[in-house]
């Protein structure tokens, strides 16, 4: 546990860089869907709504990277991506596994293994 503390930096950075992948819903919303879930929403507000939330999660992941270099932002980075990510592995769930195929299932097992490190780095 003391190698999470020593590399807390990293942790955060790659962390961010990860969440950060999920601009790829502002850029291209269909093909982002269908990639991660085997379907999309469609039309123009589908479009303004996946955008908005890829943003959203986007500026997560940049509040990682922004706290891997600012320690007194660290309680609320932390606090906002660990509650945005236990939420999204919740929702995914809760749906029976319906979503849970493809590259999904991973952003899950992903998302799982940096909770539980960012929870560890800001408690040890």
């Amino acid at each position: 546990m003391s190698w999470i503390v020593e590399h807390y930096q990293i942790v955060l950075v790659i962390s961010g860089l990860l969440t950060l992948t999920m601009l790829q819903f502002v850029i291209s919303p269909g093909r982002a869907m269908r990639s991660t879930y085997g379907e999309a929403l469609e039309g123009p507000l589908a479009d303004v709504i996946v955008r908005g939330w890829g943003l959203l999660i986007g500026l997560t992941g940049g509040m990682l990277i922004w706290a891997a270099y600012h320690p007194e932002t660290r309680d609320l980075a932390v606090g906002a991506a660990v509650i945005s990510k236990v939420f999204y592995m919740g929702s995914l769930l809760a749906k029976g596994g319906r979503f849970i195929k493809g590259f999904s299932g991973v952003t899950v097992l992903i998302d799982v293994a940096m909770v539980l490190l960012l929870i560890a780095g800001q408690f040890l």
